[in-house]
């Protein structure tokens, strides 16, 4: 009974340190809630001016859980593209991939909103990753345009750890004076496939879309170096362009957008080569509860050395 008086305070003084360096952060999977609400708003404006009356397409590419496991949804999981890899900036190349397989295929939205005159729009979903896409805004004699962003719903505090069920996005936007009538677009292929070169189809479509209808497709080959330039285009039009299927089983195709020229990627996919580790899914925020936990260990053994050393110098 003595023994346990004495270790009392012991414990006590462990159970605070515990709390005070183990964060709430190790309960994040646990607070993930796959069929709770997401509050998620657009928040669109450009140099500070609010943009009201803007339109916005939202698809649900993938399902998510707890430990950010994707599964892409049925309209999706046709697509050549890795949504699990490397960063931001690669999910921002994909999400313009994915506009134009969208608008090529005519996939339907799982929901259009138009910003109000804050330039807010406000809507519920489900956990997911979504993509979202802005159509053009002539406001004032300019011309807004928004680049197509993915979205992962909720999203994880980097400050708490937790899952944030409400979600603000500020898409990037370009103005452009309307009286801009004509403009050139340009298309080059970039091929990802050192020592499988000969695996290469002779040929590729590309198609260009113009505010979501098909304009025209082109071939391009080594005859034309793989590139294509689109002259007196309307400027007023929102371009983009897709590529007709290579293959998704043998090639992943990523497109990304350089001023006016689109730069169309296919890496070649081969069982030959050693497939790298699973990269973490980018976030706002990054689960760090390991460390957190490492570095409260270490603290409290430091503190049962020291009181214990204490006792052995007063038993003395």
């Amino acid at each position: 009974m003595n023994k346990t008086k004495k270790n009392l305070p012991l414990f006590l003084m462990c159970l605070i340190l515990s709390l005070m360096i183990f964060p709430s952060k190790i309960l994040a999977s646990s607070d993930f809630d796959a069929n709770k609400d997401v509050e998620f708003s657009i928040d669109y404006q450009n140099e500070g001016k609010r943009l009201s009356n803007a339109e916005f397409d939202i698809y649900k590419v993938a399902d998510v859980d707890k430990d950010l496991n994707l599964q892409s949804s049925k309209d999706f999981d046709k697509y050549p593209v890795d949504l699990t890899k490397l960063n931001q900036e690669a999910w921002n190349d994909y999400a313009l991939t994915l506009k134009g397989y969208v608008q090529k295929d005519g996939v339907k939205p799982l929901e259009t909103g138009i910003t109000d005159a804050n330039g807010i729009y406000k809507t519920k979903l489900k956990a997911g990753l979504y993509l979202v896409i802005g159509k053009n805004l002539t406001l004032d004699n300019y011309i807004y345009e928004s680049s197509p962003f993915l979205v992962l719903l909720p999203n994880v505090e980097k400050e708490t750890g937790t899952w944030n069920y409400e979600v603000i996005s500020k898409p990037k936007t370009t103005r452009n004076e309307k009286i801009i009538k004509e403009v050139s677009k340009k298309v080059i292929k970039i091929w990802k496939d050192k020592g499988f070169e000969n695996f290469r189809p002779k040929e590729i479509e590309i198609e260009l879309l113009g505010n979501e209808e098909l304009r025209e497709t082109i071939v391009l080959s080594e005859k034309n170096n793989w590139q294509h330039t689109w002259h007196k285009l309307d400027a007023n039009v929102n371009w983009t362009v897709a590529e007709k299927s290579v293959g998704k089983r043998k090639y992943k195709v990523s497109i990304s957008e350089e001023g006016d020229t689109f730069i169309v990627e296919n890496t070649y996919l081969s069982s030959e080569t050693p497939k790298k580790p699973k990269e973490p899914l980018p976030q706002t925020g990054q689960l760090w509860w390991p460390v957190y936990t490492l570095v409260g260990i270490g603290s409290v053994m430091i503190v049962l050395g020291f009181i214990q050393n204490r006792r052995k110098k007063v038993d003395e």
